[in-house]
């Protein structure tokens, strides 16, 4: 006996099963970068004091989450160091390619070399100096980065403190590289960050130098300033100085200089005067005459320079 069968319509056409699939690729991306930010959190509130599985202690737990927190950064601190950074670069840099979709295809293929780039920064961590908060006995790259530091140092041929100059330049090189490769960047995207950092290192060079150029400009103007003032300021005193000792030689000259500075004072502020007056005057005119015809006739009056009537020349003292 045969049935017949009949294929389902799908529940959702492709447009939407791609649109639920970008959907999904950001969610995920959002849930990374959460993820990333709370092993960041851990590594960076840990302390060696916090209760463990490896240490039972009394002391309140400093781990922003907890007593899990604590157990967590514990151990990875001891194997791997200051590496353990990377897991949080790594998981948030994921979650920024899946958010954007860009690159997100080959999340599969770099991520499994993660162990390898944690391997090699927690060498180059162990090169560096601990500072003076670090109390472990280890170095910076937890027991892992100090045995194959040793290990390394023991095969080539130079004295200690040249060899580990030398492993931290090449492991620096190689933690970079392997760093954008785990991280999904391709040649063509290494290239755009290479030309970006290239010409904002330029533009900030080039700002810097024009903003040290115009404080300069600015300081030798002031430099000018101040001293054509300091000039003047002298100039002004010994000329002063000068009338000064004039005058008390000779008694009618001072007279003179007094009428002088007298005449001229008054003339000052008559002229001072009669502008106050005209302004009035020529401001009610211009706002009397809103339209251009009503104006035409000020155009000569107000431009005119010289005197309405002729002066009349009087007869000096000497000739009468």
């Amino acid at each position: 006996m045969a049935y017949q069968t009949r294929g389902r319509d799908p529940l959702f056409d492709s447009s939407m099963q791609a649109v639920i699939e970008k959907r999904g690729r950001e969610l995920f991306g959002f849930a990374l970068i959460a993820l990333g930010f709370l092993v960041g959190a851990m590594i960076i509130s840990y302390s060696p004091e916090d209760p463990s599985f490896m240490a039972v202690t009394d002391v309140p737990v400093q781990n922003l989450l907890g007593r899990t927190g604590a157990s967590i950064a514990a151990p990875l601190f001891m194997i791997i160091g200051w590496s353990s950074w990377l897991l949080a670069l790594v998981l948030v840099g994921w979650g920024v390619r899946f958010i954007v979709h860009k690159g997100s295809d080959r999340a599969l293929g770099r991520t499994v070399f993660i162990p390898i780039a944690v391997a090699l920064s927690s060498i180059y961590a162990s090169t560096l100096v601990p500072w003076d908060t670090w109390t472990h006995s280890y170095g910076l790259g937890g027991l892992f980065g100090d045995t194959v530091l040793g290990i390394l140092l023991q095969i080539i041929p130079t004295s200690a403190a040249l060899g580990i100059k030398i492993i931290s330049l090449i492991m620096g090189l190689v933690i970079v590289c392997a760093a954008a490769f785990v991280l999904g960047f391709s040649m063509i995207e290494l290239r755009v960050a290479g030309q970006f950092l290239l010409v904002g290192t330029i533009l900030a060079y080039a700002t810097l130098m024009r903003g040290l150029g115009q404080g300069t400009a600015g300081t030798v103007r002031f430099a000018q300033q101040v001293q054509q003032k300091r000039r003047q300021v002298t100039f002004t005193a010994g000329a002063s100085g000068f009338l000064q000792a004039a005058s008390r030689a000779d008694p009618q000259l001072q007279s003179d200089n007094t009428e002088a500075q007298m005449q001229a004072q008054a003339e000052a502020e008559a002229e001072a005067q009669a502008q106050a007056q005209a302004q009035p005057f020529t401001q009610s005119l211009i706002n009397r005459g809103s339209e251009p015809e009503n104006l035409s006739f000020l155009s000569g009056f107000v431009k005119r320079t010289e005197p309405l009537i002729a002066p009349v020349a009087m007869p000096d003292q000497a000739d009468m």
